[in-house]
């Protein structure tokens, strides 16, 4: 699997993408983005579970029923969300105008994604979006300058663009290259619960809508639902991914080799860019990760590492260092999952990226807690646990000794930059 810094959303064969300013931004930073494929597309997407969604999120999930889509289109800085049925209207003739003036070989707003994100409850400026959007409509393009400025239009508070790409061989013999890319934003308003931020994905690779959908859903619950950076999620929530079959390679209709293949390469990007969300949280200084091994089941386990993940006392601890790791316990204590306190370890270490390790033998970590027992730390011992919090990477691995279950979820501190970026938001 290739991956690549210099490559992401317009690299994969059949797409093009445009990014400018519009004006939704006050600050006049840039807040539209459109990336569009030459012709229709397998699409698929993941959209949030907040009971009042966007409208910009109910007309992309209604577009995606077909499993067909060629364009997306994401202005920044306004969610449009509870902002009713001239929110509705106002998404659609967003979407009207992208087919119209952005897709060749078809005129349908109905394969077009929309998406919005920012400050809830005020309408769309649409004069100034469909300005921008027949601009843009004429600059449409390729390359890792479009791309990273596709990356920049869709942040709102965060404070750099975030980019992954990963590239592998589908079929027999040396098999076809296939691309996959990814841009998302996310700092603020990120939860456990869906996709947790926007995130947009495209791919030459040939594959059925349902083969994609699938992967999609595998990808997002162990990615972006495993990260957190404030436990609230947002009304505008979305991943969407558009898979154009430019690569050529044997179509995937089935589970199998190339299947299995292409979902590890999903699952690589999707966690990329999850990462990338937590280091970018509000205010964050610090990541760390929770990752529960022998757990009842999975689920208990999503249900530690959601709690220790979430607690204000366990992110407060990891802002200042502090070796408190009492508080990771009690955390684990409320969560509602199956515990033997007699069976429970805990180990405190330096921080990886990817998936859970399962049984990989830790190293430089420090067991505070054996079998609900507290270890005496001798002063080595004492003097590297504390060297480990004060890394800007930690990790707390909670073994319950129960069953199979085990997961990995990324969080990040509580400072008081976080405090000041959401009490100025909208002043």
């Amino acid at each position: 699997m290739a991956i690549s810094s210099q490559k992401s959303i317009t690299t994969p064969k059949g797409f093009r993408a445009a990014a400018g300013t519009c004006g939704i931004k006050r600050s006049g930073k840039p807040d539209l983005a459109l990336i569009v494929a030459d012709k229709p597309c397998t699409g698929a997407g993941v959209f949030t579970t907040n009971t009042v969604p966007s409208p910009s999120v109910i007309t992309a999930k209604q577009h995606l029923r077909s499993g067909t889509a060629q364009a997306i289109v994401c202005s920044s800085g306004n969610a449009n969300a509870s902002t009713g049925r001239k929110g509705t209207e106002n998404t659609l003739r967003i979407c009207q105008q992208v087919a119209r003036q952005a897709m060749i070989h078809s005129d349908d707003p109905g394969l077009v994604l929309p998406s919005s994100t920012g400050t809830i409850g005020r309408q769309l400026p649409i004069t100034k979006i469909s300005r921008g959007i027949a601009v843009l409509a004429s600059e449409l393009s390729r390359g890792p300058v479009v791309d990273a400025a596709v990356a920049r239009a869709i942040m709102t508070t965060d404070l750099v663009p975030k980019q992954a790409y990963r590239s592998l061989r589908l079929g027999a013999g040396s098999g076809k290259q296939v691309h996959l890319a990814g841009v998302c934003k996310g700092s603020g308003m990120i939860a456990p619960n869906m996709a947790t931020m926007l995130a947009f994905i495209t791919t030459d690779a040939n594959i059925s809508r349902q083969m994609l959908a699938s992967v999609l859903r595998d990808a997002v619950s162990v990615s972006f639902n495993r990260i957190s950076v404030d436990q609230h999620t947002s009304p505008s929530d979305s991943v969407q991914i558009l898979a154009s079959g430019g690569a050529g390679n044997p179509r995937i209709a089935k589970r199998g080799r190339d299947f299995d293949r292409f979902k590890d390469a999903l699952l690589d990007l999707c966690h990329d860019l999850a990462y990338q969300i937590v280091c970018d949280g509000e205010g964050a200084t610090k990541v760390f990760c929770v990752q529960v091994l022998r757990a009842k089941n999975e689920k208990d386990a999503d249900r530690i590492a959601s709690a220790v993940v979430n607690s204000p006392l366990v992110k407060t601890a990891v802002h200042g260092g502090d070796p408190n790791w009492g508080r990771i316990v009690t955390a684990a204590g409320y969560s509602g999952a199956a515990l033997v306190p007699e069976k429970m370890s805990l180990r405190v270490g330096p921080c990886s990226k990817g998936r859970p390790t399962g049984g990989t033998k830790l190293t430089g970590h420090v067991c505070v807690l054996r079998r609900g027992q507290p270890v005496e730390l001798d002063a080595a011992a004492q003097r590297r646990l504390k060297q480990v919090m004060a890394k800007k990477e930690v990790a707390f691995t909670l073994d319950l000794g129960l069953g199979k279950g085990e997961t990995r979820w990324l969080g990040c501190d509580l400072s008081k930059a976080y405090v000041t970026i959401n009490a100025d938001y909208t002043t």
